[in-house]
């Protein structure tokens, strides 16, 4: 179930968001490479997705509200760090990708976009939120990030969300 769900989550809202690098690659270096780019992008989400599935399928009876209050926490002061501010920079600028050989930048690249939301992704898992609805709202999210112009920003108004997410849920 989960590493189904996972998939789906890559292939929606992971791969779309990550087109315009593997188009900026495919005119660069050639249809072939940017195969190259998204599969090594793809098997990057995979073993993330796998190993989320071994930290968290052990915790998800676990989490109830409470839990989901403090899911929401940390996503929430996560969007409004550092890491991913530095995370978002790197993702949204992927001309860096060129300096590299394809699988290098690929592998790179698709951490970069982890360290952007993955603590989104983990949050999904948290509160059971596999589905495709809301795999599709997390690629609107991710698109806005990776490619708006005020994408940059956004962060800042989802920790709000997020933050007003879990008062509620505590409440």
């Amino acid at each position: 179930m989960f590493l189904g769900g996972w998939l789906v989550m890559v292939g929606v809202a992971m791969l779309p968001a990550t087109l315009p690098a593997a188009r900026l690659v495919g005119v660069a270096r050639g249809h072939a490479h940017a195969f190259v780019f998204l599969s090594g992008y793809a098997t990057v989400w995979i073993a993330i997705g796998a190993v989320g599935y071994l930290v968290f399928s052990p915790l998800s009876s676990n989490v109830r509200w409470a839990g989901a209050g403090v899911a929401l926490a940390v996503t929430a002061a996560y969007e409004l760090s550092p890491v991913k501010e530095a995370c978002l920079r790197r993702c949204r600028s992927p001309l860096r990708i060129l300096l590299q050989p394809t699988l290098v930048g690929a592998v790179r690249h698709a951490v970069d976009c982890a360290g952007c939301c993955v603590f989104l992704m983990a949050l999904m898992v948290a509160l059971g939120l596999m589905s495709i609805v809301w795999a599709l709202v997390l690629a609107a999210v991710l698109l806005v990030q990776k490619a708006a112009p005020f994408g940059e920003r956004s962060p800042r108004l989802l920790a709000s969300g997020l933050a007003a997410a879990a008062l509620v849920s505590w409440i």
